[in-house]
């Protein structure tokens, strides 16, 4: 894959869009009007064809706005991604609630894109935006390139656990700050790889390595996840094998686990790939609220581009108002010339991974009751892993909670003390009002597995040669995703 500077981009204008019943609301910067007959807001549409449009939230709403089957959506892995509008042909990104805590979430839209302009970065998608920002950060042409196959079989998604779904009192919420971002711009990533002998000795590099690993039982958490199922990973104890990153691999022999390397790939080449992108995004988290979460969005997106699938893009036709009015299609896959930079996606999920790990599960903290990507939970009086502060790549406290109510990996619900009797609610990729529904819907749900996770389920830690037992998981794990 070869990464380029941008050449002179198109400059497209740009609208937000509120669907209502029978309504639609449209705003530009220098516009609002708000369209109420079928006519009008079909011409409405029609004079869209040429702009960019986004909606600050539910893409399903749309089709109360003309009739159902006029649109259609595009889904990722079965999260709405993309509406359109079949006669107009234009087509609405989400800006998946981003803009919930603007004062005017047009406003804040606008904010955001004078940001990106600034590196001369055109409205498009929030992932093709994080991409342009990502090349408007180059100075020369970068090539990377590595066998797919390999990588592909390295790339695991974040860990998210529960030691026990209950209610927990005077409780506390850790997360890293900016723990992407801060992990692809903190050291070098490699351009290729190349193999090299199986004694060469493991470092911090980014490197890959293919082993065969013993996992004590008696570790409180297993350091090294394993596939067990086309979209499903395990943190298992025993004997394992596979393909992890140079630091996992290493970070696993730090706790006592016995490796025993087969295969090995060193870095041909490093490369500040992320560096000046970050000095970059770093000015748009400093963006007012809204403007401020809008580029964070945008920033994420720009390593999730490494990591895609896109074996599991679908489209939505819909045939009438109901939740399962509509008649889904898959969409064959193209092969993007992303799958040969997947060995970058790997050392990013791997470095906020081995950081929860060392970090927080086994640092000073005590017991983690629940366990989240970039951050956990554990008790109000336990101490801060040593990397705590207010700068990038810290840890901080993110929430005091007087109760906790967990359900599962991703889903709970918490109070923070008298001043605040209300419930908040958690649900992984949801809004406010979205977990809430989630976890009404949810009631007698009690589970360890990480259902809701975007990239991989997880499922609880068992021994590798526990077959019954994971056969069990991965059933509940497939009745609780549908």
């Amino acid at each position: 894959m070869k990464l380029s500077p941008p050449k002179r981009p198109r400059w497209k204008p740009y609208a937000l869009l509120t669907p209502g019943h029978k309504s639609l609301r449209v705003r530009t910067p220098t516009s609002d009007v708000t369209y109420v007959e079928y006519r009008t807001i079909l011409a409405a549409l029609s004079k869209l064809t040429k702009y960019v449009v986004f909606t600050p939230g539910k893409l399903r709403e749309f089709i109360a706005v003309t009739t159902p089957s006029e649109w259609v959506m595009t889904t990722w892995r079965g999260r709405p991604v993309s509406m359109e509008h079949k006669p107009s042909g234009v087509k609405i990104t989400s800006l998946r609630n981003a803009l919930n805590d603007a004062p005017d979430d047009m406003l804040a839209l606008e904010t955001t894109m004078k940001w990106l302009e600034d590196y001369g970065v055109a409205p498009g998608s929030t992932s093709s935006m994080g991409w342009n920002l990502l090349r408007a950060s180059l100075h020369e042409d970068v090539n990377i390139s590595f066998d797919p196959t390999i990588s592909e079989a390295a790339f695991f998604g974040p860990r998210q656990q529960v030691w026990q779904p209950d209610e927990y009192s005077n409780m506390v919420n850790v997360d890293q700050k900016a723990a992407y971002p801060f992990a692809m711009a903190s050291e070098p990533m490699a351009l290729g790889l190349r193999p090299v002998s199986p004694s060469t000795i493991l470092t911090n590099e980014p490197g890959l390595v293919a082993a065969e690993v013993f996992v004590p039982f008696d570790l409180p958490y297993a350091p090294l996840p394993v596939r067990v199922g086309p979209r499903s990973i395990e943190f298992q104890y025993h004997e394992i094998k596979g393909i992890w990153t140079w630091r996992e691999l290493r970070a696993a022999k730090g706790l006592g686990c016995m490796v025993s390397v087969q295969k090995c790939w060193a870095p041909r080449r490093t490369y500040d790939l992320f560096g000046p992108w970050w000095e970059m995004g770093k000015t748009g988290r400093n963006l007012p609220p809204g403007a401020c979460d809008l580029a964070k969005l945008v920033l994420n997106g720009t390593w999730g581009q490494f990591a895609m699938r896109g074996e599991v893009k679908h489209e939505r036709h819909f045939t009438g108002y109901g939740d399962f009015d509509y008649v889904e299609r898959y969409v064959e896959p193209r092969t993007l010339p992303h799958v040969f930079a997947k060995h970058i996606a790997c050392e990013v999920a791997s470095r906020v991974r081995v950081k929860t790990l060392t970090e927080g599960l086994y640092g000073p903290s005590g017991m983690v009751v629940h366990v989240d990507t970039d951050g956990f939970i554990c008790h109000r009086d336990s101490a801060l892993p040593a990397n705590s502060g207010d700068d990038f790549g810290q840890w901080r406290v993110k929430e005091e909670m007087q109760v906790v109510e967990i359900r599962a990996p991703q889903l709970y619900r918490y109070r923070t003390g008298r001043d605040d009797p209300a419930w908040h609610y958690v649900a992984a990729g949801m809004s406010r009002d979205g977990a809430h529904k989630e976890f009404k819907k949810r009631a007698r749900t009690r589970t360890k597995i990480a259902y809701l996770s975007e990239h991989d389920v997880v499922i609880p830690s068992l021994k590798s040669h526990d077959r019954i037992g994971r056969y069990e998981l991965l059933e509940e794990a497939e009745r609780l995703v549908s």
